[in-house]
């Protein structure tokens, strides 16, 4: 994978999946996507520790947690958003009552068949509007 106009090629393995701050991500160029019409092919209830509650088309033997708030769910083939695939993902407890936490999605570094989810939450009084990892439920729907 390279960054491109970095001059900075990134293995997979090693790549952390969000930008340092300050750092923009990258945009892609206007029409260089395909057409995303919303029709969802996979979805996910993934718990916190990263096993799967239930799933429509996912891969179990590529889903799994990552770290702290980081998740991998996978679906068995090519996923990524250049290629007109959407993702929508929601923090929820699976069951009743609420959830303070917030995540978001990105494609899979070094695996294009593959979702990355960021979960965090608030890092509580006095954290100056810092958030921080958080582990929770989510569901995750894909659609193209």
């Amino acid at each position: 994978m390279s960054l491109p106009g970095s001059g900075v090629a990134l293995s997979g393995a090693a790549v952390a999946q969000n930008a340092p701050n300050g750092v923009k991500s990258f945009d892609l160029s206007p029409g260089s996507a395909q057409p995303t019409r919303g029709v969802v092919f996979f979805s996910a209830a993934i718990n916190s520790d990263g096993s799967i509650a239930s799933c429509f088309n996912c891969d179990p033997t590529d889903t799994f947690q990552i770290g702290v708030g980081q998740y991998q769910i996978g679906f068995g083939q090519d996923v990524e958003a250049i290629n007109g695939w959407s993702r929508w993902v929601q923090a929820d407890t699976l069951t009743a009552g609420s959830e303070d936490a917030w995540c978001n999605t990105a494609d899979r570094a070094g695996d294009v068949n593959a979702v990355w989810v960021n979960c965090q939450h608030s890092g509580g009084p006095g954290s100056m509007g810092n958030s921080a990892p958080f582990d929770t439920s989510f569901f995750l729907f894909v659609a193209r």
